[in-house]
């Protein structure tokens, strides 16, 4: 029996990461400097100690790295760093609310971002926990935040289930033990990935309409 869910944020919960890609492409071109969606990829499900080393060699050192981050929190405040939620989020939440299944959040983002983000979408009292890449030393791929997580939770692994839209995270969550859905937002999951992650679906709405046919293949 499914006891909690845990979520990832950027990308699954939120419509956040084609924003923040634009944002950084955008504070990129102002300083003469190409970024493509191709290197933005390459960082998401990423804590910030590991992106923000990936994107200074991206863009040629830690000063037009600076630049860039200056840029896109400039792009980002004149959104008030709010993002849209996803298709089904509301929807599958209030479901897992009256089933009595725990939700939780594990994202990479920092805590004030975490809170705000969702704080601001309405969902934020739907997570009993949340579990930020801030508490963790290693980040995504690593299992370290979902261990983390289900630690908060007092649950075994095989008692829950994980959402992710990233490689990285849905790497992380396997290594954790867990049955994660991928739901791929700006990247479509590899091979290895497809065969051991429990489902691949097209959005959680899609999901939740499928639910019970879903959590009938868990027992």
């Amino acid at each position: 029996m499914i006891k909690a869910a845990i979520f990832d944020m950027d990308g699954l919960l939120i419509d956040s990461e084609r924003i923040i890609m634009q944002g950084c492409i955008e504070a990129a071109a102002s300083i003469g400097i190409t970024y493509t969606e191709q290197q933005y990829v390459q960082l998401v499900g990423r804590i910030w100690s590991d992106s923000s080393r990936i994107m200074a060699e991206q863009l040629n050192g830690e000063h037009h790295m600076q630049q860039v981050i200056a840029g896109l929190n400039t792009y980002l405040d004149a959104r008030n760093h709010v993002f849209p939620l996803k298709t089904g989020v509301l929807e599958l939440l209030q479901f897992y609310r009256d089933a009595g299944i725990t939700c939780s959040v594990a994202s990479s983002s920092p805590i004030p971002h975490i809170t705000h983000r969702l704080s601001h979408t309405g969902v934020l009292d739907y997570f009993d926990h949340v579990t930020s890449g801030q508490e963790v030393q290693r980040g995504k791929p690593n299992p370290d935040i979902y261990l983390l997580a289900l630690e908060k939770l007092g649950l075994q692994a095989d008692e829950c289930i994980a959402f992710e839209d990233s490689e990285l995270g849905a790497q992380a969550a396997i290594a954790a033990g867990l049955r994660v859905i991928v739901v791929p937002d700006l990247k479509q999951p590899g091979d290895l990935v497809r065969a051991q992650a429990f489902h691949v679906v097209e959005s959680l709405l899609h999901w939740h309409q499928n639910h019970e046919t879903f959590i009938n293949c868990l027992t």
